[in-house]
């Protein structure tokens, strides 16, 4: 497919392959297209489903305009598959990058800031600036990456479970048909919420602050709009959901390491301008 200018070509993304067996780094699978007509489908050894990535582009993208007339959000992923494994413990969806960070005094300084309010916004808010092996850790399993993730069942912006033999929502709507009281008490749980193998999940969830089209930091209260390359220099971002065995309820602080981690997603974004590490 050629790109057009609302499918952000100064942008680039990929479903990563996740490691099986003694493999432990991953490697770029197939190219998502942001604001494609159809969804992408992936699967890998614990999830199967679909994503659809829209940005919030100029010009806007003909199909998905609509979407972003008057709302508050920037990009807006939204995904939908089956569980292949009950997932070890509670489940996770954030950001993180492949190695630790080396912030300067002011990007400490604005981070922490982000952060202490998230802390207060969000439950169950887990993040790392990363621990490496060997300088950090005496094992590869032990090692942390640099992230930043949120329990995936009460922090995404819509979700709907669809029981087996029913048909789920397609994707590409405005909204999957989750009530304002459901949505106030998933919000509300602070448990640990059991997926199963049986059901369809369709989840949503968007954001005002982060521009991915031109890298930026945005519309954060205070904050001058920021190169991300700031925080994490040249690495790719990546977008993941994932369970830590450990994890038992929100409460739980303990380090996401590799050897805790099963990948249900994985995509890594970055900008063409730069040159990955």
């Amino acid at each position: 497919m050629e790109k057009q200018a609302w499918h952000a070509p100064s942008l680039n993304i990929f479903d990563m392959v996740l490691p099986t067996g003694d493999k432990v780094e991953l490697q770029r699978g197939q190219a998502i297209v942001p604001n494609a007509d159809t969804p992408l489908e992936f699967e890998n050894e614990f999830f199967k489903g679909k994503v659809l990535f829209l940005l919030k582009t100029q010009p806007a993208p003909p199909k998905w305009q609509q979407l972003f007339l008057g709302r508050r959000r920037l990009f807006w992923i939204q995904l939908q598959g089956q569980f292949k494994q009950e997932p070890r413990g509670l489940v996770y969806i954030g950001g993180e990058v492949s190695n630790k960070l080396r912030l300067g005094l002011l990007a400490t300084t604005m981070c922490r800031v982000i952060l202490s309010v998230l802390n207060l916004l969000v439950a169950g808010l887990h993040y790392g600036f990363g621990r490496m092996y060997p300088t950090d850790v005496r094992q590869r399993g032990d090692e942390e990456l640099a992230h930043i993730s949120f329990p995936l069942h009460s922090s995404v912006d819509e979700f709907v479970r669809t029981p087996a033999g029913q048909t789920p929502p397609p994707l590409g709507q405005d909204g999957f048909g989750e009530t304002e009281a459901d949505r106030s008490a998933r919000k509300a749980a602070k448990g640990r919420y059991q997926f199963n193998t049986r059901d369809t999940y369709t989840f949503s969830f968007f954001s005002f602050y982060i521009d991915f089209e031109h890298w930026q930091l945005v519309n954060v209260p205070g904050v001058p709009d920021v190169p991300l390359e700031k925080f994490w220099q040249a690495m790719p971002m990546r977008i993941v959901a994932y369970s830590i065995a450990s994890a038992t309820d929100m409460s739980t602080k303990k380090p996401h390491t590799h050897s805790e981690k099963q990948y249900y997603m994985n995509m890594e974004l970055s900008p063409t301008r730069l040159r990955s590490v």
